[in-house]
């Protein structure tokens, strides 16, 4: 297909089922293009077998002659920053801040510190010792466990254990101990886990996506709570690579039969649930939750080693593979995020799922919109992009929103991305995930706005007093204020008094008051929301520190704009002023053509 501006880049769209066909048509169109690979630090006979039938041809390891990249271990800067505009690479820098456990555990506790323990209680209680082997002791000493004990940089179940009694761990090298979930959700008493597909093909500004299908990987022993079966790992392990060496392990040799033997079709094992009367719709959207509150806990961190080594945009991407667990209550625990997961196809299902998944996300994240090589100067651009990304809000033009051509490119580079997903669903953003993070934002953003106006209130005027048309546009500008004032002040949660004042005093003296009055205001609008954020625990926002940032530094007009994006995606300023939506009048919406006449020196208006 043919993308970027006027559709002249071309787009190679994969095929899965190319691997079986071997169909020259499809080799002809990578071959005329002469379109090159190369797989470093793994075997992936999948990945090749899909380029291959595709028309790419492999290089050397050591040959910079390439358009994509396949490692399975991160590359080192030097050779990020070597990375032309027309080359891609299977990781991010710095993805270990996901994959491995210490650095997960360490991420997500940041997030809980910051944003509130439940809001961010996605990972099972963990200490990493020896660092916090005391705090374990004291924690173990209130439940006697069991305990999960994981190194921090391995995979495929690799050295995990069991343990009932901190005596039994080794303290050689650096582990993980986490309280074991003990009341998992079993199918016909078998524990199982589920693999998921998650695709981020940016992080500045962050885009992701989860594969529609999945696998649950089922252990090969019933479950038993009892103590003795401790050091069974077929009965409490459920990765592939433990349970195919037991000799209860039951493959399927039926592609077309997705829920028999130890994997299942995510799918299959979706419809089982549901058949057995569970919510399966609302587990689905915990575990898109969990997902992206897991991404976010290292997006600030990935996002800056990419504008430090990378010299374009969109050079880089990432597959994960979430393993989560869902216990009894149907809620989902991360288990650990896998930095390459595993592609073999050893059963009919692997190939059906893993050939489909790999065809899409190389068709998704295909040659597009070169020449990368510039940041969204601030949150104000992100929330325009989304909001046109999102289908949020009316459809303007990018001169209207105030964007560059850089900042163009990058929202036709994520809406065409999505146009050619495939099987892939973007989790973020979405309107209801941009509601989920975007308030605290919304009010913060009000907040600073309102004392800017303020400071304008309060500025000397000078000799602008004596002009006539000055004189009018500051009056009616501060009958907005008035305006406001008198209907905001009802929405705060503690009463106060407005002394508004009387338009037959001087020009000056009524800004000095009014400016006293909003003040008032700003104060107590601040304590009421600090407090509802402590009472309803709400997140901070994606990207905090930057929004801050732009908060701090952002003009007047600035954050008009920012808050107008909020009020048109919600139907209403209540995302901000705290009101009901389903009791706001319809008057009470922006008045956004009044607003504009005033070159955007007036106040909000809902």
């Amino acid at each position: 297909m043919w993308t970027g501006g006027c559709r002249r880049i071309p787009i190679l769209v994969f095929h899965a089922e190319a691997i079986l066909t071997k169909d020259s048509y499809i080799r002809l169109i990578g071959e005329r293009y002469r379109l090159s690979y190369k797989i470093v630090k793994t075997d992936s006979r999948l990945v090749r077998s899909i380029l291959t039938a595709h028309g790419f041809h492999e290089v050397h390891p050591n040959s910079s002659d390439y358009n994509l990249m396949w490692t399975g271990s991160h590359l080192k800067p030097y050779l990020l920053r070597t990375l032309s505009d027309i080359q891609k690479v299977n990781h991010f820098p710095r993805s270990y801040e996901l994959t491995r456990k210490d650095r997960l555990y360490k991420n997500v506790s940041r997030m809980q510190y910051t944003h509130g323990f439940k809001t961010f209680h996605i990972l099972p209680q963990t200490f990493i010792l020896p660092a916090e082997y005391q705090e374990f002791c004291s924690s173990y000493s209130k439940d006697r466990g069991p305990w999960i004990v994981k190194p921090v940089a391995s995979s495929r179940g690799r050295g995990v254990y069991l343990i009932n009694n901190p005596n039994q761990i080794s303290l050689e090298e650096n582990i993980l101990v986490s309280r074991y979930i003990n009341n998992p959700l079993l199918i016909d008493d078998f524990k199982f886990d589920v693999r998921l597909y998650v695709l981020v093909t940016s992080y500045d500004p962050l885009v992701a996506y989860l594969y529609e299908e999945g696998l649950a990987r089922f252990a090969t022993v019933r479950y038993d709570q009892g103590t003795k079966n401790i050091k069974n790992q077929f009965m409490h392990l459920t990765n592939y690579s433990v349970n195919k060496k037991s000799g209860d392990y039951v493959s399927c040799d039926d592609p077309e039969v997705e829920d028999y033997g130890n994997k299942w079709s995510m799918s299959a094992m979706l419809r089982y649930l549901k058949q057995e009367g569970r919510d399966t719709t609302t587990l689905m959207a915990n575990v898109e939750d969990l997902i992206i509150k897991t991404i976010i806990s290292a997006e600030l961190a990935i996002a800056t080693a990419c504008k430090t080594f990378l010299p374009h945009r969109g050079s880089c991407f990432e597959l994960y593979g979430f393993d989560v667990l869902i216990d009894a209550t149907l809620k989902p625990w991360l288990l650990e995020v896998n930095l390459s997961p595993s592609l073999a196809c050893d059963a009919p299902l692997d190939l059906k799922i893993k050939a489909s998944m790999i065809s899409d996300m190389f068709t998704l994240v295909g040659e597009c919109n070169r020449n990368f090589n510039m940041t969204l100067y601030c949150m104000l651009t992100c929330s325009f992009v989304w909001s046109v990304v999102l289908g949020l809000g009316r459809c303007v033009s990018g001169s209207m929103l105030g964007l560059s051509m850089e900042e163009i490119k990058v929202l036709r580079r994520v809406k065409e991305e999505n146009e050619r997903r495939g099987g892939f669903i973007r989790i973020f953003p979405t309107p209801l995930t941009w509601d989920l993070y975007g308030k605290v934002q919304a009010r913060r953003a009000f907040s600073a706005y309102l004392h800017r106006v303020q400071l304008r209130l309060m500025k000397e005027a000078g000799d602008q007093i004596h002009n006539a048309a000055w004189a009018a546009k500051e009056d009616e500008q501060m009958e907005l204020v008035v305006r406001f004032l008198k209907r905001a002040a009802s929405n705060l949660q503690q009463s106060l008094r407005m002394l508004l004042p009387s338009r037959r005093l001087a020009l000056n003296d009524r800004r000095r008051i009014l400016a006293h009055q909003l003040g008032e205001f700003i104060v107590c609008y601040n304590k009421t929301r600090s407090k509802r954020k402590q009472e309803e625990e709400e997140e901070e926002g994606v990207n905090a520190e930057g929004f801050q940032d732009f908060v701090t530094k952002a003009s007047e007009s600035d954050l008009e704009e920012v808050l107008t994006f909020y009020t048109h995606k919600n139907k209403s300023a209540s995302v901000f002023l705290g009101t009901n939506p389903r009791t706001t009048k319809p008057s009470s919406s922006i008045n956004q053509s009044e607003s504009r006449a005033q070159g955007g020196k007036c106040i909000v208006q809902y």
